[in-house]
């Protein structure tokens, strides 16, 4: 009877002890993650440590920038995301940070230019920050993936496009004519895939017709969806609903 009360015991022990571990861990990633948002925020440092110039600033409310909690890449566990939009467009940037359990610490996870989409299967489109081709009104853009092994993302591939009605010719390349006989579909569009894991797209300077692209998608999404993530104005009230997201994560 005492064996059997001893070993209740130690059970009852031990996964109080788990629990104690686990909700240590989710505070410290709050304050963790709280503290990222703060620093820039009240102070506007990037996660990376970069403080931003007074002069990069386009616009002297900075809550027109963002942060967010979600899981955006599968993984089980939340992301912060930072969002960095008012600078230049070159000094945009978009962070992923995620928290490392085993030393306390945060890490980015990914960084990339701030337009982009998630979807549930940890891919990320991201648009380019220009486009200055013969794409018209579609906007080129890369996808990345999370590997759950690697615990990083990795680049998939890109697509640009060419529009006939843009550009009825190519004045990049001595106006050469549109390959009406690429666009076999006829809507004016042929695009240009960089994927080298594509077999149907190996070469990114040979245009592919409307169909071959949409397999590229479907390859790289699937039947993924669209995260829907609560953006929060940089400021004092968004650091407060990042607050309550995070406590009531946990």
């Amino acid at each position: 009877m005492r064996k059997n009360f001893m070993c209740l015991l130690i059970l009852f022990t031990f996964l109080a002890a788990q629990s104690e571990a686990k909700v240590s861990s989710s505070r410290s990633s709050q304050e963790a993650f709280m503290k990222i948002a703060r620093a820039f925020v009240e102070k506007h440092i990037l996660p990376d440590g970069e403080r931003i110039d007074k002069d990069e600033l386009l616009f002297s409310d900075f809550s027109n920038n963002e942060i967010a909690v979600c899981d955006v890449d599968n993984d089980g566990r939340q992301e912060l995301l930072i969002r960095f939009k008012s600078g230049s467009m070159v000094s945009q940037r978009e962070f992923i940070c995620g928290f490392n359990r085993k030393t306390g610490r945060v890490r980015i996870k990914f960084t990339c230019f701030p337009a982009t989409e998630y979807f549930s299967n940890g891919c990320i489109k991201e648009l380019t920050s220009h486009n200055h081709g013969l794409a018209g009104e579609f906007w080129p853009y890369s996808f990345s993936k999370y590997n759950s092994q690697t615990g990083k993302y990795e680049y998939t591939g890109s697509v640009d496009a060419w529009s006939k009605e843009a550009f009825p010719t190519n004045p990049f390349d001595n106006n050469e004519p549109f390959p009406d006989k690429i666009d076999v579909t006829g809507d004016g569009f042929v695009y240009y895939i960089d994927d080298e894991n594509f077999d149907k797209a190996k070469d990114p300077d040979s245009p592919v017709d409307t169909p071959v692209y949409n397999e590229w998608v479907n390859s790289c999404i699937g039947d993924a969806e669209v995260i829907n993530i609560n953006w929060l104005p940089a400021d004092k009230e968004g650091l407060k609903a990042l607050n309550k997201a995070l406590k009531d994560i946990q």
